[in-house]
């Protein structure tokens, strides 16, 4: 390991780094890893000239305690690695998660997949236990692949004889056969629930990698988690009505999303061999290019169409016309409305890898919508922008020059002279506050409908969350390019069965999100009992009798017990609740453990 001291150059501007330089023990190249980020070198000394000395005392106070980093940048690098187990202790309190997602796992047809290709490939080891695991490891507390084997013995379901190399090898299997498993969860899905193949939804998210090291997969580009530094890929998803995952696809950190949402469309339509498809997306993907290759393959389309920025001045001020104007009223008192303007676009669009002009029209419906709950939103963002231009401006060009970029920056005109407020953008905003736009090819809906698949968006928006908060699949800790595909088809099949679980719950009354699930299932636990025996097998308690949730309540407003909800979980899924004493073969009756148990 090598620490010291870096300063790299960005847009002008140096910034401090102390970094960790090693080998990368895949490639067998140098590289490095940011260990502490100081920022601009410029602010660091106008705030204190002392400043890069005492930078320089903190990177030797990480060089002589260099031995507990480089433990952990082995973990999160080295990949079969062996592990002495003897240096950790079988954990007396044993986590139920793998019980309940089990029977999902199965019924998803994931069981039987992994076991036929075991068969078919004669492999020595059993890989769809091996797999489950590594699903499992990803919804309840989630981390790199080495220390989730480290910690195998914390869930209920025995998973001891799983090997560390073989978790990495499942990943390369993984990435070879991402089409065919996500066809198989596909086809489960359809015989679990008539599924509405009619809606999809797109968009697209970005995944970094705690690295500055660019292959042909990891590459740096437009981070929507603002990390323009690290390298990322690309993931666009494709989901139904309901919220649960069709499709997905990995692509290049330098990808424009622009240029996803195709390959992605068509992908599905071949595999359901369907020809009717309505695709709804956000105003990040609604580009010519887009429209004029979903119009030629006669797919319909709901895109966000931000009306300031697409309209021409004729048609805004048509929309903002109080004529035609139809109101309403929604049951949390927001009064809402909509207005439909008829678009003929006439534009050319130029290929951008071979420079050829092309004519594109396109005959749509422009749907205005315009709400008062979303008004005091925009005015109250727009309003504390303006403040903190006010704030910048009122002390002097040379400050405004050394912020940072942000947002509220768009409000500074700034000349050779001075900087000055432009009040003129203020008042453009001002007046869209409120109003939104969609573009639409559909003739034989109701603006409402319209307006409300549009709206189902946030379903996308929850799959991200999940995907980056509940099973934490960024930073990504895994390298080759096999292993990174992968790790997205494991967090995929995760991300599935956690939504299924969500549709079983919901269908039986128990209505919890994402972050409440995984609050309960956590807490989900028994206790191994030392020195107690019945019937030769081990007697258990059960944990969380007493634990409150902070978020759940009943119907009249009293806390529910994270005891309480886990019940009504085991409940939905056809299980049997535990009670504070359990022996071994109860809790396997009880939760329908087929695998054995620790």
């Amino acid at each position: 390991m090598a620490i010291s001291v870096s300063i790299k150059k960005f847009n002008g501007h140096e910034y401090v780094y102390i970094v960790d330089g090693f080998r990368d023990p895949l490639t067998r190249r140098p590289t490095s890893r940011t260990l502490v980020s100081f920022g601009r070198k410029d602010k660091l000394l106008a705030g204190d000239p002392d400043a890069m000395k005492k930078v320089e005392e903190t990177c030797q106070r990480l060089r002589k305690d260099s031995s507990a980093y480089s433990d952990t940048i082995k973990d999160r690098l080295l990949t079969g690695a062996h592990v002495d187990e003897s240096a950790y202790e079988r954990p007396a309190s044993l986590t139920c998660t793998p019980a309940v997602f089990y029977p999902i796992w199965k019924q998803l047809g994931m069981e039987a997949y992994f076991n036929n290709y075991r068969h078919n490939h004669k492999l020595a080891y059993d890989l769809a236990k091996t797999v489950f695991f590594g699903c499992v490891s990803r919804l309840i507390a989630p981390s790199s692949k080495s220390s989730a084997w480290r910690y195998r013995q914390s869930f209920i379901i025995d998973f001891e004889d799983i090997e560390l190399q073989r978790l990495y090898d499942c990943l390369d299997i993984l990435s070879d056969h991402k089409d065919k498993i996500t066809t198989k969860l596909n086809k489960s899905i359809d015989a679990m629930y008539q599924r509405d193949l009619t809606i999809a939804m797109y968009d697209v998210s970005t995944f970094y990698f705690e690295s500055f090291t660019e292959d042909d997969l990891r590459r740096r580009g437009m981070s929507k988690e603002h990390r323009t530094q690290e390298t990322q890929v690309v993931l666009g998803l494709l989901i139904d009505s309901e919220g649960i995952p069709f499709a997905y696809e990995l692509f290049p950190g330098n990808t424009a999303e622009v240029h996803t949402l195709l390959k992605v469309v068509n992908k599905f339509r071949k595999q359901y061999k369907i020809k009717d498809v309505i695709v709804v997306a956000d105003s990040g993907l609604n580009q010519l290019v887009n429209l004029d290759q979903l119009q030629e393959l006669n797919l319909k389309l709901i895109v966000g169409y931000p009306p300031y920025v697409k309209l021409s001045k004729a048609k805004q001020d048509e929309l903002l016309n109080e004529a035609d104007w139809n109101w309403h009223t929604s049951p949390c008192g927001d009064k809402w409305g909509h207005k439909s303007l008829a678009l003929e676009i006439d534009k050319k669009i130029v290929n951008s890898a071979t420079g050829e002009k092309k004519a594109v029209k396109l005959s749509a419906t422009c749907i205005g919508t315009f709400s008062t709950h979303r008004y005091h939103h925009d005015l109250n963002e727009l309003n504390q922008k303006w403040t903190k231009a006010e704030q910048l401006v009122s002390k002097g060009k040379e400050a405004v020059a050394a912020a940072s970029r942000s947002g509220f920056k768009a409000f500074i005109k700034v000349s050779t002279k001075s900087a000055t407020l432009n009040t003129d953008l203020y008042g453009k905003r001002l007046r869209w506050c409120g109003y939104g736009a969609l573009l639409t090819n559909i003739e034989d809906r109701e603006p409402e409908w319209i307006y409300d698949k549009l709206r189902q968006l946030w379903r996308i928006e929850d799959n991200f969350r999940m995907l980056k908060t509940n099973l934490q699949a960024r930073p990504v800790f895994v390298w080759t390019q096999e292993h990174i595909r992968g790790h997205f088809v494991l967090n995929y099949i995760a991300l599935v069965m956690q939504k299924i679980l969500l549709r079983h719950l919901n269908n039986q009354g128990v209505h919890v999100s994402a972050a409440e699930l995984v609050e309960a299932l956590e807490s989900m636990k028994v206790n191994r009992l030392q020195g107690m025996k019945k019937a030769n097998s081990n007697l258990y308690s059960c944990s969380n009798t007493q634990a409150l949730s902070t978020s759940m309540t009943d119907a009249d407003g009293n806390p529910i017990t994270l005891r309480e909800l886990c019940d009504r979980i085991l409940r939905a899924c056809d299980m049997e609740p535990l009670n504070s004493l359990e022996s071994a073969p109860s809790i396997k009756r009880k939760l329908k453990v087929k695998l054995p148990i620790q």
